[in-house]
């Protein structure tokens, strides 16, 4: 019985019905209270009178009382009364989760009640009235009971408003089912005679799937008049009152009983304040239409959740190698920061066993992970260029094949090995020297203790290969050995014979880092976040770790004062110029006309 509150505390059930039957003697409006036992959940009954209508009303307390207020229903839940009532049939009051507090009584709540009806008169005679909101409803509450949405992107509500006031033409839309709801996504509006409308932020994926026709009409009517339309024939008369006329209301019907019958189609409404209501109709054979919920976002062609620094990531180029648990879920972060342009580089197909730790799903499995990878970042950005290349930097490919994606990465402004493979990271090495561009790389330690991310800017970071030296040379200096045996690239064996087994937690904080410092390498900042050129970041308290995330940055101050270029006697310079020259010559004298 410890989990009932009113056996719990006697003492609060006792106040409870005191300040109940104390409120029922000392007002007029307030009589037949019952207590009853509803469900195991205890409850008053009662009549609340107001304006000489008799209110049936029944107050549950909830199982957590007093930590969660009680709620007030129609005894019978079919009964609408108030336009603050859910959907269950509960009355929206002052007292509710977020303004209650255990010191407040069922009396109080009782109370409040009273003054909601009293004030609305819903049911009683005399004037009605509607009583404010106090609240803001936010999206997902105000949705939770509409299935169908439409989303709109607010640049429309602009566009339509500088329309004439008696403008109309077709609208093009799609439907995304999801798994508990629809989602129709305005694709254009074609007023007639004008340029058309088209939202340029719907992924490209989506902008490809098949269009449903429908019409649009602007009115002067009040958005309380659009609210009423519940069939065609309030529709019809609708337009109607807005001038458009029978003429039109013909066309539009063989349109719709046409495009009905394969399909959807619907009909956009703006009203007097320029608010859309837009309506479908699913069956050709019913009468009754639906108005959609509107859905809408502050979204601007430039992300405002971004900081304005990141805006310039928009014509970056990022060269990702790698797109298994690391590098995938690099790109999508990328993606998702601004980054404008993608090169991503990987042979490998994506299997059932790399979702523990990859940002792909079964969605994907049998699937080229860079297709796969390219179509995330599709949905994420309908902006963002991607070329890929199944190719395996490293393996056994033919010499022209690597050279073309070589000569590609050396395009992009910065370069990411997600591979852990020596032999990737040697040629990305090289590129990024001959080319001067700089390269980021990953690694995470087996077993998941720790992982190392590292950075090579040309002219700032020792070059790449004496940067990963430096990092070796930094664990030879170290005391403590491995604790255990590495047998895969994220698996190592204790020394006790204890399997450990980097998790995507582990993962996923890497990639975290490692999007953080291609963001400020891309950005150039000066001076930058990071001012080391090796970061090791450790996940439990082992090996070199003292705590968990504890983070050892590396010094390679030395290393760049070290480093220096191979000298070039000024005979051997000499002569390679003038072989180049002669060279050059003779292609000169094969393209001259004879």
């Amino acid at each position: 019985m410890s989990d009932i509150w009113f056996f719990r505390d006697l003492q609060r059930l006792a106040k409870e019905r005191e300040a109940i039957c104390l409120l029922e003697d000392s007002v007029d409006w307030l009589t037949g209270t019952n207590w009853i036992l509803d469900t195991s959940r205890l409850a008053v009954e009662a009549i609340i009178q107001s304006h000489d209508y008799d209110y049936a009303v029944k107050m549950v307390y909830p199982a957590l009382f007093p930590a969660v207020p009680p709620t007030i229903y129609p005894q019978n839940l079919e009964e609408r009364w108030s336009s603050h009532q859910y959907t269950s049939g509960a009355l929206c009051l002052e007292w509710r989760a977020d303004t209650w507090h255990p010191d407040v009584m069922g009396a109080q709540v009782l109370e409040s009640a009273y003054t909601l009806l009293s004030t609305e008169n819903p049911r009683g005679t005399g004037e009605q009235h509607i009583v404010p909101s106090q609240h803001e409803l936010p999206p997902g509450q105000a949705l939770r009971e509409s299935f169908i949405r439409v989303y709109a992107d607010k640049d429309l509500n602009a566009y339509l408003a500088r329309l004439s006031p008696v403008a109309k033409g077709s609208i093009e839309f799609s439907e995304q089912w999801q798994s508990q709801s629809c989602l129709v996504l305005l694709h254009s509006v074609q007023p007639d005679g004008l340029p058309a409308w088209n939202d340029t932020l719907i992924p490209k994926k989506l902008n490809n799937a098949a269009k449903n026709q429908g019409a649009f009409y602007k009115t002067a009517l009040p958005s309380e008049a659009l609210a009423t339309v519940k069939t065609l024939q309030d529709l019809e008369a609708i337009l109607e009152q807005a001038g458009y006329g029978i003429a039109a209301l013909t066309r539009e019907h063989s349109i719709w009983a046409e495009k009905a019958a394969g399909g959807l189609f619907g009909v956009l409404l703006i009203d007097a304040a320029d608010n859309f209501h837009f309506f479908i109709k699913i069956a050709v054979s019913e009468s009754k239409v639906w108005e959609v919920t509107l859905l809408q976002s502050s979204l601007d062609t430039i992300n405002p959740r971004l900081p304005s620094k990141l805006h310039e990531l928009s014509s970056k180029c990022v060269g990702i190698v790698g797109l298994g648990s690391v590098g995938s879920k690099v790109a999508s972060s990328l993606a998702r920061t601004g980054v404008g342009k993608f090169y991503l580089v990987d042979e490998d197909i994506f299997l059932s066993e790399n979702i523990c730790r990859n940002d792909l799903d079964w969605r994907n499995v049998g699937e080229h992970k860079v297709y796969a990878v390219a179509e995330i970042i599709s949905y994420i950005t309908a902006t963002a260029q991607v070329d890929v290349a199944t190719l395996s930097l490293g393996g056994q490919e033919s010499s022209a094949a690597l050279d073309c994606v070589l000569r590609r990465l050396s395009q992009c402004d910065l370069l990411i090995d997600a591979t852990a493979n020596p032999r990737v990271f040697n040629l990305l090495a090289y590129i990024a020297k001959t080319y001067a561009k700089p390269l980021i790389w990953a690694e995470v330690f087996a077993g998941g203790i720790g992982s190392m991310i590292a950075r090579s800017r040309p002219g700032q970071d020792p070059d790449p290969q004496a940067t990963k030296a430096a990092f070796h040379q930094y664990l030879s200096m170290q005391d403590v050995a491995l604790p255990g045996t590495a047998t895969e690239q994220y698996i190592l064996e204790s020394t006790e014979g204890e399997v450990l087994e980097a998790s995507d937690a582990e993962v996923s904080i890497t990639a975290g880092h490692l999007t953080r410092l291609a963001i400020d390498t891309l950005l150039a900042r000066e001076p930058s976040l990071f001012p080391y050129s090796i970061y090791v970041i450790g996940f439990q308290q082992a090996w070199i770790f003292k705590a968990p995330f504890h983070t050892i940055p590396i010094d390679t101050s030395q290393v760049v004062h070290l480093e220096s270029g191979n000298p070039v006697s000024p005979d051997v310079d000499s002569e390679g110029i003038d072989f180049l020259r002669e060279l050059l010559e003779k292609m000169q004298d094969a393209d001259s006309p004879s």
